[in-house]
C-alpha cells in the first residue's frame, strides 16, 4: 500500500525528537495520531511563529522513549488523553480504565454478569465462589521483600527510611480479603475480618489501627457507614458502573491527578 509522502512539518518533528537523541518516524506519527496520543498534524506549530509547539516535541519524545519492541505505551498514554481532555479521548480513557481494572475477572474467565446483586444466601455464596476462583492459579508471594531488601541494604551499608505500615502487601489474607471486595464488595467481608487482617501484617503503630477504628465506630453511631463511601462498596462491579457513568471532565481531571503529565525523558 501506497503511503503519502511525510510533510516537512512531520520531518522537523523528527529531527527535534533526533536532536533529543531519541527516533521516531512518520510512521509512528501516523499511528500515535491514530492513538490519539499525539494531536493531528495541523496542530503541531504554533500559528503566531510556525515553529513546533515545545508540547508536542515533549510528547513525541515520550512516545519515542517509550516504543520499545515488546513494551507498550501504559499508563502514559493515558495521561494524554486525560491531557487532551476530548470526547474522545475521555472516551478512550474511560474505555481503557473499565477494561484494566476488569483485568483479574477475565484471567479467571469471569464476566460481570456472573457476580448476582443482593443479599441472599445463594447470591452470597455465589460471589464467595467467584473470590475462589479469582485466587485459582495465583502465585503466592510468601517471601518478606521487604525484609529482604533491608537485609542486602544493610550489608551494602544502605540506611533505608523507616519500615512501611504493611510488611507486605501480598499477604494471603489480604489478597483472599480482596478478592471477596472485588467480587461483593464491602457488605460481603465484616469490619472484623478486614480489621484482622490489616492487623496480621500491619508494622506501623498499633494506635494506628485503632484509631481507624474507633473512627468507624464514631461514623456509624453518628448514622454515617463509611465502608459505603469505599470505591469498592459494591465491588468491581459498582466500580465499573462508576467510571462508566462518571462525568467525561472529572474523569479526565482524576486522571491528571494521579499520573501527572511527565517530565520531558533524559537525553
Amino acid at each position: 500500500m501506497t503511503r503519502t509522502p511525510p510533510t516537512a512539518t512531520e520531518l522537523a518533528l523528527a529531527a527535534e525528537v533526533d536532536r533529543l537523541g531519541l527516533t521516531a518516524t512518520c510512521h509512528q506519527f501516523e499511528r500515535w495520531r491514530a492513538k490519539r496520543w499525539l494531536a493531528p498534524t495541523d496542530q503541531w506549530t504554533d500559528p503566531a511563529t510556525n515553529t513546533l509547539r515545545p508540547d508536542i516535541v515533549h510528547r513525541a519524545a515520550w512516545l519515542a522513549a517509550l516504543s520499545k519492541p515488546g513494551r507498550g505505551i501504559s499508563w502514559i498514554g493515558w495521561t494524554f488523553w486525560a491531557t487532551d481532555d476530548t470526547e474522545q479521548t475521555a472516551a478512550l480513557l474511560r474505555h481503557a480504565l473499565t477494561r484494566t481494572i476488569q483485568l483479574p475477572l477475565r484471567q479467571a474467565g469471569i464476566t460481570l454478569a456472573q457476580i448476582p446483586h443482593g443479599d441472599s444466601d445463594t447470591a452470597f455464596e455465589t460471589r464467595q465462589n467467584l473470590a475462589e476462583r479469582l485466587l485459582q492459579g495465583r502465585r503466592a508471594i510468601g517471601r518478606d521483600l521487604d525484609g529482604l531488601l533491608r537485609t542486602h541494604a544493610g550489608t551494602a551499608g544502605i540506611t533505608l527510611p523507616e519500615p512501611r505500615t504493611v510488611s507486605s502487601p501480598f499477604d494471603a489474607t489480604l489478597i483472599r480479603i480482596g478478592a471477596r471486595l472485588l467480587t461483593g464488595g464491602t457488605a460481603d467481608v465484616s469490619p472484623e475480618e478486614l480489621t484482622d487482617a490489616w492487623r496480621s501484617v500491619w508494622t506501623g503503630p498499633p494506635e494506628q489501627l485503632d484509631r481507624i477504628t474507633a473512627a468507624h465506630i464514631a461514623a456509624d453511631e453518628n448514622g454515617t457507614d463509611l465502608r459505603a463511601l469505599s470505591p469498592l462498596a459494591h465491588g468491581l462491579p459498582g466500580l465499573v458502573r462508576a467510571l462508566e457513568q462518571a462525568d467525561a471532565y472529572l474523569l479526565c481531571e482524576c486522571a491528571r491527578r494521579f499520573a501527572p503529565a511527565p517530565r520531558p525523558p533524559p537525553h
